[in-house]
């Protein structure tokens, strides 16, 4: 099962970036409870109020991955005290934190892909026929526009991430603009 807990939101003024709030999503496997991505902490009680709704609470969660480690994708994790939480370990903050490499999550159901330039540890977490991908494509024109997100550490690399993206021929989950489904791509 996965149920999108909260679409994101990106707000812009003047070109600058003034609230921003990752997607959350719930997956759930035979193995696993998972959280893709905390989203900012100013959204905690929408995140609870949310995923009571499906009869899940904070502590049933037993696995975080967060997509990468900027402030409003990991600003919840605290909120899952019984989960590990996973991310890249070429993400500039891996080493001093309580992360675990992404490499050593182990679910039949989930494929974690690397998809560099927004940061250089992206991941996007593969689930049936759903991609997660964070800031890979943070809106949905930066799939539908093939441009890579404003801010980037690699132009290049973001590009060849969102293709990437765009050729599993998946639903994608956007990292602040809710789903863009196969059909409105292709």
């Amino acid at each position: 099962m996965i149920k999108l807990i909260y679409e994101g939101e990106l707000i812009r003024k003047d070109g600058f970036i003034i609230k921003a709030a990752s997607s959350v999503t719930y997956i759930k496997t035979e193995e696993h409870n998972i959280i893709v991505d905390t989203s900012s902490n100013h959204i905690e009680k929408l995140i609870i109020k949310n995923l009571e709704s499906i009869n899940v609470k904070p502590e049933d969660i037993d696995t975080v991955i967060n997509t990468h480690l900027h402030y409003d994708h990991i600003g919840n994790n605290d909120l899952f005290e019984n989960a590990t939480w996973y991310c890249s370990t070429k993400e500039p903050t891996f080493e001093a934190s309580e992360f675990k490499d992404y490499r050593f999550f182990k679910d039949k159901e989930i494929e974690i892909i690397e998809t560099p330039g927004h940061t250089y540890g992206s991941i996007s977490v593969i689930y049936k026929d759903y991609v997660i991908v964070g800031d890979a494509a943070p809106l949905k024109e930066n799939i539908l526009k093939k441009i890579p997100p404003r801010l980037h550490v690699d132009r290049e690399l973001a590009i060849k991430s969102l293709e990437k993206i765009i050729s599993l021929k998946k639903n994608i989950i956007t990292g602040h603009d809710g789903i863009l489904y196969l059909k409105e791509i292709f």
